[in-house]
């Protein structure tokens, strides 16, 4: 079993256990060329812990332990002139009291004062005998600019240099907009707002030499523009076609570091290559630059699969259940910077098009309510979407469109009221799951068209809204992956492919295609025929194409044709693969 420290973001831990640890060292000589560092990358993607490899790389005090920290690693063999030559100042601001601005400002400043405690205590050795006892003499005193001021004056005695890192810099301001509460943001980095009198002593510093080197990441960009109006010393490598490989996992990395290090008996289904294309299909996709074609994986994504995966074999939740509290925090970012009926638009158009167009906005003004540019921009920083072609963004992957599907399943709940009837799909599934029937699906479909959608706007559906309509139905069920617009030779594409999900290969044992026609009210009665008729040749020829092509692992396929009227009609054939 591979010794996986799951979310452990200690990279001195990581090394003193022997834990996994995917080799990004090659990095740290080319992030020298930039003093003031700024990046950032979405949840889950090991930010946290590259801190803690920068802080062990260039601590004065870690210089002892470096041959064993980095022991085989590329920076051992190749390190820089800077390596263990700073005064590492850290800073965290996760988790801040956001209630209201007289809490936020005493968390704040608390978190400040005991970074800068850390660091007087760390560095006691190396700074003036006198330097503790002051600071404990005037902490209750000091303000957070003090603080760094004082920092700033004392290492400048003892001729050394400081490295500043920043994790969660947007932690708080997220959270605020997430509330709609914009306005909080404004304040505090306004002229005299406390963060901005922060990062303006940090500029400070910065110019006297003594803070030397920046590294600050985050979330998203969404209080840069505040935040650089004080420190606009920053070179933001986000999306720098250099840095896109720094965070997250390659193909290789995966390949070499984690599925060949697996035991053998893991691989009774698929095949070490069939897990690959698993993976990449569940995590892969991320391009943070429309420069490079190194598409990546979300890094905590794959050590949680690959940490089940070693142990017992595929994990039945394909994402960890704190990654998705995460990624549904981000839900609320985007709803309280744009509103519920923008983000339900743009989740339409991209189960329509499949992509999204527009220019990437890197800034953002708390002055006004974000719009179309700002809100799609903001999907990108946070991974729900990434480059496809210049100029064009699409959803990285499985996963990530999952959770575009229970929002939207979410949204029919609370905005259009429909109950889903969970006894109807629980039947539905698993009639087809274990007999290979669909009576059920066809009694859920006609439930959910005639009934659940009767104050729906027939006449302004196409196709394809009946289908991601009803696909945010089968978010509720874990036995099948719903793979929307499977792709096949010939570039065809299957509307709705049930994959069995490998955890439950033992429960499922039936496969199905189902491919969907809407009948519009304009249509005329050849048309519509016309439809119908496609809908059957399709789910065949589909059938056939995936039959042959594709394996079902110990599966049985089957096809069916859905169609749905205006009229809320709704046919559900069986075409391929009953007479079995």
């Amino acid at each position: 079993m591979l010794k996986i420290a799951y979310g452990e973001a200690s990279f001195e831990n990581l090394r003193n256990r022997g834990d996994l640890y995917i080799d990004k060292t090659k990095f740290i000589p080319l992030m020298e060329n930039h003093t003031k560092f700024f990046f950032i990358r979405p949840r889950r993607f090991g930010k946290s812990l590259w801190l803690s490899v920068l802080h062990a790389y260039y601590d004065t005090n870690q210089k002892d332990k470096f041959d064993k920290l980095f022991d085989e690693l590329y920076v051992q063999k190749n390190p820089t002139n800077y390596k263990n030559s700073y005064l590492i100042l850290r800073f965290d601001f996760s988790g801040l009291n956001t209630e209201n601005e007289f809490n936020l400002k005493n968390d704040f400043n608390f978190r400040v004062k005991k970074s800068c405690e850390d660091f007087l205590y760390a560095y006691k050795d190396i700074l003036k005998e006198q330097v503790i006892e002051k600071f404990e003499k005037y902490f209750d005193t000091f303000s957070t600019a003090n603080l760094i001021s004082f920092i700033s004056t004392e290492t400048k005695k003892v001729s050394k240099k400081v490295y500043v890192l920043i994790d969660e810099y947007d932690h708080y301001a997220n959270k605020l907009a997430s509330e709609g509460r914009e306005f909080f943001v404004r304040n505090i980095v306004s002229q005299t707002g406390f963060v901005r009198e922060f990062y303006e002593q940090m500029k400070i510093a910065s110019g006297e030499g003594v803070f030397e080197r920046f590294f600050i990441t985050g979330v998203s960009p969404i209080m840069l523009d505040e935040l650089a109006s004080g420190f606009n010393i920053l070179s933001d490598m986000t999306i720098d076609p250099r840095f896109n490989e720094m965070l997250g996992f390659t193909v290789d990395e995966v390949v070499g570091c984690l599925l060949d290090k697996v035991s053998d008996e893991r691989y009774t289904y698929k095949t070490k290559e069939e897990v690959l294309q698993d993976l990449i299909h569940y995590y892969n996709g991320y391009r943070f630059s429309d420069e490079t074609e190194t598409k990546l994986f979300n890094s905590d994504m794959v050590l949680y699969f690959m940490e089940k995966f070693s142990a017992i074999g595929y994990p039945k939740e394909l994402l960890d259940k704190n990654v998705k509290t995460d990624y549904g925090k981000l839900r609320g970012l985007i709803v309280g910077t744009s509103g519920k009926g923008n983000l339900q638009s743009i989740i339409e158009d991209l189960n329509l098009n499949q992509s999204l167009n527009f220019d990437l906005q890197n800034s953002f003004n708390f002055e006004r309510r974000f719009g179309d540019t700002e809100l799609k921009s903001l999907l990108f920083y946070l991974g729900l979407l990434t480059f496809s072609e210049p100029g064009e963004m699409k959803i990285p992957n499985y996963v990530i469109r999952t959770l575009y599907w229970e929002y939207l399943q979410k949204y029919l709940e609370e905005e259009m009221n429909i109950e889903f009837d969970l006894s109807l799909l629980g039947r539905a599934i698993k009639e087809m799951a274990k007999q290979g029937t669909a009576n059920g699906l066809r009694e859920l479909a006609v439930d959910f068209f005639q009934n659940k959608l009767s104050s729906y706007d027939y006449s302004g559906l196409t196709e394809k809204h009946v289908k991601f309509l009803f696909v945010s139905y089968f978010t509720l069920t874990k036995l099948y992956n719903l793979i929307s617009e499977r792709e096949l030779p010939g570039r065809k594409r299957i509307d709705l492919l049930f994959e069995a999900h490998p955890a439950y290969y033992e429960y499922v044992f039936y496969n199905f295609i189902v491919e969907f026609k809407y009948i519009r009210k304009k249509d005329s009665e050849e048309e519509a025929k016309q439809k119908r008729e496609e809908a059957i040749n399709q789910a065949r020829e589909y059938y056939e194409i995936y039959k042959r092509d594709f394996k079902q692992f110990g599966r049985e396929l089957r096809s069916l044709a859905l169609i749905v009227s205006h009229s809320r009609e709704v046919e559900l054939i069986e075409v391929c693969g009953f007479e079995s």
